[in-house]
């Protein structure tokens, strides 16, 4: 018997946490259940020019908050919710995390988590669980695969094929990079506006049920499933 996947959009933001997002959780809900989707990864913004460090607490409080409104609205409209973060560093320079893994518990108990370094933030989730993925490398010139620094290559779990414009133009250096460091690939669009109806994401078993399920999963499997509109691609680590 074939198992059954869902389509999964792994990089989504919404406006009640992060501003540079122009969507409600109801949007983002009702739009990715309209273009096919089976659920999403809500990856909101952790990053030093949202919040001084002194309000991380407040933060957390109202990543888990924005996430529970979208659950308790995409349980009613048949759309699977899960909790992610996205964390923007500065050192050893300036590159964007995708946390798949999370939950509540961690967030409430973990540091200001954009002052760490990559090592510190790699340690931190790697000791909980957490899966840390490089969103949109080869964006500008900051991302982490423009500046492959000695050993840093083992301080993150996979990179993401990110499906804005000018990122997915990236895809064969992603593809590469990833296959030269034995790491995962997963694929998110990084949603923040009503109008952005490109389709692309991850294809995951119908049995996650969480985000740590979906760490659990990325962990074990050989190879991801992404697709890309009506493509899909298999991609072994």
């Amino acid at each position: 018997m074939n198992e059954e996947f869902l389509k999964i959009d792994m990089h989504v933001h919404t406006r009640g946490v992060s501003s540079c997002s122009r969507v409600s959780v109801e949007e983002a809900v009702d739009l990715k259940k309209a273009d096919g989707y089976d659920g999403i990864v809500l990856t909101n913004h952790c990053q030093s020019w949202y919040y001084p460090e002194t309000e991380h607490g407040a933060y957390v409080e109202r990543v888990i908050d924005e996430f529970k409104r979208a659950k308790e609205y995409g349980d009613k409209k048949g759309l699977k919710v899960f909790l992610g973060l996205e964390v923007s560093i500065n050192e050893p320079f300036y590159s964007d995390w995708l946390l798949y893994g999370v939950t509540e518990a961690f967030l409430r108990t973990t540091p200001c988590l954009y002052k760490l370094g990559q090592r510190e933030l790699y340690k931190l989730c790697h000791d909980n669980g957490i899966l840390l993925v490089q969103a949109h490398p080869y964006r500008g010139n900051t991302g982490y695969c423009d500046d492959m620094k000695p050993g840093y290559s083992d301080a993150l779990d996979g990179l993401e094929i990110n499906c804005t414009a000018g990122d997915f133009l990236k895809r064969d250096k992603v593809e590469r990079s990833a296959k030269e460091m034995g790491k995962l690939i997963v694929c998110g669009t990084d949603y923040h506006f009503p109008d952005n109806r490109v389709k692309g994401g991850t294809l995951l078993p119908a049995w996650v049920e969480t985000s740590v399920d979906i760490a659990k999963y990325l962990k074990e499997t050989p190879k991801t499933k992404l697709f890309f509109d009506k493509e899909i691609k298999e991609y072994s680590k």
